[in-house]
């Protein structure tokens, strides 16, 4: 199986030419994850691979291209993930991922391809094979301590406080931190403050419907993580919270 994950538009044909390259090397089941990711948004392709990792089969190879560096020397991508693969460019993508990267290996790409559309000539190939049992021989394992991140700062329990960083902003202008559930030791109901544009008090809740009506609150998500959300509302835009922005939560 390969999932895809692009900024391609489902607009155009690009996403769809994928497909049909890897319906070329054998009946390949293929599940589009999204092709309406914001162009050049590497961290919001970084945040799809890491919640998708661990809800498909263990051999399926995820392809996430957003890529801006197509065609520059930045390098093409193999990642051995403790479930399943990562294929794609390095720029990044594997930032949030980056404790699950088992083997890495460069890919030696054909010299006759086109310098704009990686995804169609380097990476959904290496894909194919891998996903039909076939290890493409274009691979060169190297240092997975080699690969490109986002400046993104892991979060840190200091003395007054969680310091940590946005990682995503969602449609529902849900701000999303990189502070996992077990960092959090929150009572129901308890008044927390958050340090970001100013200081902030939430209250710590179990689901958004239980905040008031524009009340802007703390939550744990489905995806583990410390997030911040209003009912009915928009947290993002109240907060004017931008992602890859650090913030404190300040403990009692």
């Amino acid at each position: 199986m390969i999932t895809l994950t692009t900024d391609f538009s489902s607009r155009e044909h690009y996403a769809g030419v994928l497909k049909g390259v890897i319906k070329s090397y054998g009946p390949i089941d293929v599940v589009d994850i999204s092709h309406d990711v914001k162009p050049f948004d590497i961290l919001h392709g970084a945040y799809i691979l890491m919640n998708i990792i661990g809800y498909f089969p263990d051999d399926t190879v995820h392809v996430v291209v957003i890529d801006p560096g197509v065609g520059t020397a930045r390098r093409g991508l193999v990642a051995k993930l403790d479930h399943g693969y990562f294929v794609g460019p390095d720029n990044g993508i594997l930032t949030l991922v980056k404790k699950r990267i088992r083997e890495v290996y460069e890919i030696i790409a054909p010299g006759d391809i086109s310098k704009t559309f990686h995804g169609r000539d380097v990476f959904v190939p290496v894909a194919a094979k891998i996903s039909m049992n076939k290890w493409p021989e274009n691979l060169k394992r190297i240092d997975k301590n080699e690969i490109q991140l986002l400046p993104i700062k892991d979060p840190i329990i200091e003395k007054n406080g969680i310091n940590a960083s946005i990682i995503h902003i969602d449609n529902f202008g849900n701000v999303i931190t990189n502070i996992p559930e077990d960092f959090v030791k929150f009572s129901y109901d308890e008044e927390i403050f958050v340090n970001y544009h100013g200081l902030h008090k939430m209250k710590f809740k179990g689901t958004y419907g239980e905040g008031n009506e524009n009340e802007i609150i703390l939550l744990i998500n489905s995806e583990n993580l410390l997030e911040i959300a209003m009912n009915k509302g928009n947290a993002a835009e109240f907060l004017n919270a931008k992602k890859m922005d650090d913030l404190m939560i300040e403990l009692p």
